[in-house]
């Protein structure tokens, strides 16, 4: 599977979800029935907890990142193979 196809998932899951929304809210016509209104908040509740691990997950790639550049940086001020003068 290449990102494309990836990328394409993701999206068409989105869809599907937000169909399944509408779907619901076109269901919620009645004052008395709430089944549906109550259902949705808690789906966007847990997209919302999903999007957030997301983005946990990507600040804990960038932070493991940002330590391996810094690590390698001291390794090649080590060797001598960079000066440490002409970076920042």
């Amino acid at each position: 599977m290449t990102i494309a196809d990836d990328k394409k998932a993701v999206k068409d899951h989105h869809t599907r979800w937000a169909e399944e929304i509408r779907k619901r809210n076109a269901l919620y016509s009645e004052e008395s029935n709430w089944f549906p209104f109550v259902q949705n908040i808690e789906d966007v509740l847990e997209r919302v907890n999903i999007m957030s691990q997301r983005f946990d997950d990507l600040e804990n790639k960038i932070g493991e990142t940002q330590g391996m550049i810094k690590n390698l940086r001291k390794i090649l001020i080590k060797l001598e193979v960079i000066d440490d003068r002409f970076i920042f």
